[in-house]
């Protein structure tokens, strides 16, 4: 490439006096050139041009422009107001090219030339005058002409007033049929007039191409003008987008429209014009496939989604390939990146279903349900196709009648699918090779293929057959393509662990290297600390360490009177914490801190000290609590102290300001009891697994003699992948995931659950689970933890990353630094965006709505806690704020942690988690404490400041234990489940006490959060959850990044805000949120704008309610046709043996004598008659089916009808097992409910 000064314009009008039939200015592109243009950026001057023989109105030396849409452009400053540049109503207009465009994108809109949008200080970002570019049509360029109007013109009048927020003011033309990529030499031409727009025609190679106003509709207004340049090949500041690709020749701009005649003329090319033309349709030739198997492969990156391959395109490589026995398949393998996180498929993604099928000869006819654009071949015929996919109408579309089934008791089409019929004639002989094309998502869609299916009708002409290779035959009946959908999700569920785990296995040397780092260092610390010794006195190590402070403690208590340690601590202390140590604990405010005696009696930066034994009258203390003036006196904030808490304090100084160890209550340190085997078999599995064990399960356990069955069965346990279903919830909290499935609003976050989830189920350590949550890996709305940077409508995301990054990992609490320095805690508002600056791998800019007005501060009595140090729009620089607390600092020793030192995202995730730093693994091993033993060494878990450990000895060395096993959350849960104190009693009041007072004599008691208590209620009755996809686009027609699917809930923890503020019935998803009013009534929040670790416990009067009363405990406790509680019934030996198996059900314990007692009473009249003979069985009818409703019709009225009726059903007693009397089955079902009722059913034991 060559620099390039000036370019050629042979003729440039300056005065607009006259219109003429010469161009008022072109471009040609001549070696000599020179001209009043400008290069900016890289161009190459002296590329071949259209050339003979094939472009024979051209010289053989003829040169073009060549960019390389990286920016660079040609520049041609506006003379001025009026000039021969600038158009207005009534002006006309022909621009035209020679274009040749290199490769294709999905969403190309490429600038040859235009007038204004540049960018350039002083213009409107949207000053576009006129504009010729090449679009993205259907895998083809076309022709596109685009101006904008003024805004507020009469065609911007219905837009909203938000600037950036509105399309109406631009007006777009883009024809309809274009030209191939990669085709070569084409010529493009526009004329217009405007202020008419009907006068616009299009033109691509000689011919005219019909088009349609796509942006903003026809308008007689006037485009915007003003003095802005014409540029050559870009726009809106060179913008990558906007800039063009390939080589430009003969731009030129005219002042009239030029007639068909010429524009006809200009394009000569020996042989034609090159029309793009589809491929021919013919089977491919897929060389031998394995016998039994249909081989499915999938092929992203197709050029559109509403056509096939034109002849000159190439079929994409195949990215997948996976084998299946049937011609049915629920959705795509799961696309992974490089690291085995999850990604998104670069739709359309063509998907081929191969096999040689063994079929009877003679005519066969088939049925074929697609959702988008479809092809069946069968021994090359092709037998039947499916259309491109429609768009929406915006909420508009109409309500899709309930679809008829192919024959009675098939099932019917699913919504949004397509559903079509063939015939085909099969000779005598070899299996027939069918193949199946489909084109799956594209632009704005996502690759999900809804209902994708090819069966064949049944020789008796009453069924059809899902056509399959191997194996029974599979009726296209619900039930029936049901079981088989389960099947194929759970190969398919296998198929994608094996893709990520390898996918995973190219990071694993680098991860052995930092955990062989790691345990190096904790090997050093703990030499170097003298604390690697565990006390004496108890067979495990937590349990030793518990032992030692109680010991310590009671040696402690003895040293001083038990009525003054008690005075202490009863009146003197509480003022102390109350008064003074939110602003002197371990915030040093002013350097002094005032949460332990020798502290106080070293004060501050003044050095003079708080306390002065024996003279209250010479203590700082004492002199600011009375201050006479109020800018002096202390506490700075509420009211001031009173008097009689000044005596205490001065009466205390007086006597000598003992400080002693609180004394200690005896219950605190009496050892709670072992709990029996039953109450310790249920805790740990909701403790692992989140569900309680099954009736067998129970039994078997208990009948266990072996000495360490307790160690076994926590072993097992923890290798169970349900580990990850219970923990991904608490990580949901504690990160702050809240995913939309409507339009995003302030703080919404893509799904990173299925990150966790699968982090979690694959047993990543934290350090690389949480480098990888910070890296942003993956797809942002398809579950990579990508989705973790996603703060929608938030003016600064990564400052709220930042702060939940500092809580979830550090417990470092940074939510009042987002617009002032903390009043409480030692953090500034520069170290929370010193971190988003970090993250997002430069300088950051404070937003003005992250600053506290100055009104705020005026006419202020007193100085004002809240302290803002930072301006609005200043800028600060990535940098770690922490070294001091984490014991990290950056510096150069990081680098080895590091894949790329370069990359200040990694190096924030390195100093979170590097082994030095810590604070990390103590954090970590405080949550999974508190989890399973109800209260933390440290309080909150969340907030370390100010909040000293209960046990610093301790929570040292389960951190290092942490850190030398590789930051395996299952090691770091055995250790403290296979602990005494996780197994006795919960009689704890640890929560309640200090950290001085709290020993861990026994855990706390537990309430099951929202989601065990779902969990249980639908493992008890052994029913699946059977609620609605989660999503508003059922039909799969709107954009991932404003619609989303969580999919098909199995678990509580995948539910998610139903996003229904509207209100708006159509929009209701009526069975999930019958399921989500029971979460939320024991503590569940699907929106997590914030991040949350303890949830609030306290018993509300829903809690009773929801299970008594709500839809869920009606579906639950019923005995529904052929459920598990049904079959219990049924296969009851006695009513003793049903009673029994309730309870091991609901409580996983036999019940007492007292509690069997009345419920065999309950359920011994009509045991013996409680089935009704077979003859005798009559089913309930079925409910008729409904219209579908998503967002694609909710506008409609009948929506909100259909929504209505589907709530009424859900509502709706659902219908009984008819094989059970009514009245014995009545009975049995209140036996049921009655033990879901019971406080026991949602406490742990």
């Amino acid at each position: 490439m060559k620099p390039l000064p000036r370019l050629f314009v042979p003729f440039l009008l300056l005065n607009g006096a006259a219109v003429v039939a010469a161009p008022v200015a072109r471009w040609d592109f001549g070696e000599e050139d020179t001209s009043r243009a400008v290069v900016v950026g890289t161009v190459q001057r002296d590329a071949p041009g259209p050339r003979p023989p094939q472009f024979p109105d051209f010289d053989s030396y003829n040169t073009a422009l060549r960019l390389d849409g990286n920016g660079g452009h040609l520049a041609l400053t506006d003379p001025g107001a009026g000039s021969v540049l600038d158009f207005s109503n009534g002006d006309a207009i022909t621009l035209e090219a020679w274009v040749q465009v290199d490769g294709f994108k999905a969403n190309d809109q490429l600038y040859v030339v235009g007038k204004g949008r540049t960018g350039a200080p002083g213009f409107a970002a949207d000053n576009q005058n006129w504009a010729l570019r090449v679009r993205a049509v259907g895998g083809q360029f076309g022709v596109n002409f685009l101006f904008a109007t003024p805004r507020g013109t009469a065609a911007d009048a219905k837009a909203p007033a938000t600037p950036g927020k509105s399309d109406a003011h631009w007006h777009r033309w883009t024809s309809k049929s274009g030209f191939a990529p990669d085709s070569g030499w084409h010529h493009i031409a526009v004329t217009y007039r405007f202020g008419e727009p009907a006068s616009i025609r299009g033109w691509i190679d000689g011919k005219t191409v019909a088009g349609a106003w796509d942006m903003g509709g026809v308008t007689t207004e006037a485009p915007v003008v003003d003095d802005d340049a014409v540029w050559v090949g870009s726009s809106m500041k060179a913008s990558k987008a906007a800039s063009f690709r390939g080589g430009l020749d003969a731009v030129a701009i005219h002042r009239e429209i030029v007639s068909d005649a010429d524009l006809k003329a200009r394009f000569r090319r020996v042989g034609g014009g090159t029309v793009a033309q589809l491929a021919p349709v013919v089977m491919p030739e897929l060389g031998p496939l394995p016998a039994g198997r249909v081989v499915a492969t999938f092929h992203e990156g197709m050029p559109a989604q509403d056509r096939w391959l034109n002849a000159v395109e190439k079929l994409p490589g195949e990215t997948l390939r996976w084998t299946g026995r049937e011609f049915l398949l629920p959705r795509l393998p799961l696309r992974y990146d490089d690291w085995g996180i999850r990604a998104s498929w670069k739709g359309p993604v063509l998907t081929r279903l191969a096999a040689d099928v063994t079929l009877p000869p003679g005519q066969h006819r088939v049925v074929l349900r697609a959702r988008g654009l479809s092809r069946l071949w069968m021994d090359g015929v092709l037998v039947t196709s499916t259309k491109p996919p429609k768009g929406d109408a915006g909420g508009h579309d109409p309500i899709t009648p309930v679809p008829t089934p192919p024959l009675p008791g098939l099932s019917r089409v699913a919504f949004g699918v397509q559903e079509v019929f063939g015939e085909v004639v099969v000779k005598l002989g070899a299996p027939v090779r069918v193949v199946l094309e489909t084109l799956v998502g594209g632009k704005r869609l996502r690759a999900e293929p809804g209902e994708l299916v090819v069966a064949v009708q049944t020789a008796d002409g009453r069924s059809f057959n899902v056509l399959h290779t191997a194996g029974e035959p599979v009726a296209l009946t619900e039930s029936a393509v049901g079981a088989s959908v389960a099947g194929i999700e759970t190969l398919l569920g296998a198929f994608d662990d094996q893709n990520r785990r390898a996918a995973a296995t190219t990071q694993h040397a680098f991860w052995q290297e930092r955990h062989r780092v790691a345990r190096l260092w904790a090997e050093q610390a703990s030499a170097a600390s003298g604390a690697s010794a565990v006390p004496a006195g108890a067979k495990h190590p937590i349990d030793a360490f518990l032992a030692d402070k109680i010991q310590r403690a009671l040696a402690a208590a003895t040293k001083v009177p038990a009525a003054a340690s008690e005075k202490f601590h009863t009146e003197v202390l509480p003022i102390l914490r109350e008064e003074c140590f939110r602003c002197h604990g371990d915030k040093q405010k002013g350097g002094l801190k005032l949460n332990s005696l020798e502290a106080a009696l070293a004060g501050g930066e003044s050095h003079v000290p708080a306390v002065v034994r024996g003279k209250a009258a010479a203590s700082e203390l004492i002199a600011r609590i009375k201050h006479p003036n109020e800018g002096e006196r202390m506490p700075p904030k509420g009211d001031t102290l009173k008097p009689a808490q000044i005596a205490i304090l001065e009466a205390w100084i007086n006597a000598g300001a003992v400080w002693p160890t609180a004394p200690i209550a005896p219950e605190s340190i009496a050892l709670a009891p072992i709990v029996g085997d039953a109450a310790f078999l249920r805790r740990v599995y909701f403790d692992t697994v989140g569900v309680p064990p099954t009736e067998r399960e129970v039994r078997a356990f208990l009948a266990d003699r072996a000495g360490d069955k307790r160690a076994t069965v926590i072993d097992r346990l923890l290798a169970d992948e349900r580990w990850a279903d219970h923990w991904v919830s608490y990580w949901q909290d504690v990160l702050a995931e809240n995913p939309s499935i409507l339009k995003p609003t302030l703080n919404n976050s893509g799904p990173f659950r299925w990150f966790l989830y699968e982090a979690l189920r694959d047993g990543k350590p934290m350090d690389r689970l949480a480098t990888e949550l910070m890296l942003l890996r993956g797809s942002d709305r398809e579950g990579g933890s990508a989705g973790f940077g996603l703060a929608t409508d938030n003016d600064a995301p990564f400052a709220s990353k930042g702060h939940i990054v500092a809580t979830a990992f550090l417990g470092i609490e940074l939510q009042c630094a987002r617009c002032h320095d903390s009043p409480y805690h030692s953090t500034k508002q520069r170290d929370l965006f010193s971190l988003a600056a970090l993250f997002e791998r430069k300088a950051v800019t404070v937003p003005k709505s992250s600053t506290v007005p100055e009104a705020f501060f005026e006419k202020k009595a007193r100085e004002s806690l809240i302290k803002v140090t930072l301006k609005p729009r200043e800028s600060i620089a990535p940098a770690w704020p922490f070294a001091s607390i984490t014991g990290v600092a950056d510096d150069p020793a990081l680098d080895a942690l590091m894949m790329n030192p370069q990359d200040s995202r990694e190096r924030f995730a390195a100093l979170v988690t590097a082994p030095a730093n810590t604070r990390f693994a103590q954090v970590i091993v405080n949550r999974v404490w508190k989890r399973l033993i109800g209260a933390g060494f440290v309080e909150p878990a969340h907030d370390w400041e100010g909040h000293a450990p209960s046990h610093p000895e301790l929570l040292a060395w389960l951190a290092r234990d942490f850190v030398a096993h590789g930051y395996d959350l299952r090691q770091l849960a055995r250790r403290i489940l296979t602990s005494e104190i996780y197994q006795r009693a919960p009689t704890g009041k640890n929560l309640a006490a200090g950290p001085e007072q709290r020993f861990f004599a026994a855990p706390e008691p537990r309430r099951l959060t929202g989601e065990q208590v779902v969990d249980t209620l639908f493992a008890v009755s052994g029913q699946p959850i059977n609620v609605e996809e989660i999503t508003l686009d059922a039909d799969g027609k709107r954009p991932a990044d404003s619609f989303i699917s969580l999919g098909q809930p199995r678990r509580a923890w995948m539910f998610a805000s139903l996003s229904n503020e509207r209100d708006r019935p159509s929009l209701n998803l009526p069975r999930a949120q019958m399921v989500s009013d029971v979460l939320e009534a024991f503590g569940w929040n699907g929106s997590r704008q914030n991040p949350r670790t303890d949830r609030e416990t306290d018993p509300n009067v829903l809690q009773p309610g929801v299970l008594a009363n709500s839809a869920v405990s009606v579906w639950v406790t019923r005995a529904a046709p052929r459920s598990e509680l049904a079959e219990l019934a049924v296969n009851a030996s006695s009513p003793e043996a049903l009673v029994e198996s309730v309870f091991l059900r609901c409580f996983s314990r036999p019940p007492t004598g007292a509690e069997r007692a009345p419920l065999v009473r309950t359920l011994t009249p009509g045991f013996a008659q409680r089935v009704v003979p077979a003859s005798a069985v009559k089913s309930a009818e079925p409910w008729s089916p409904l219209p579908a409703v998503a967002w694609s019709n909710h506008l409609v009225a009948e929506a909100n009808a259909v929504k209505v009726e589907m709530e009424r059903r859900a509502r709706a007693t659902p219908p009984a097992d008819p094989r059970l009397r009514a009245e014995w089955r009545e009975a049995f079902e209140d036996v049921v409910w009655s033990a879901v009722n019971t406080r026991e059913f949602v406490w742990l034991p």
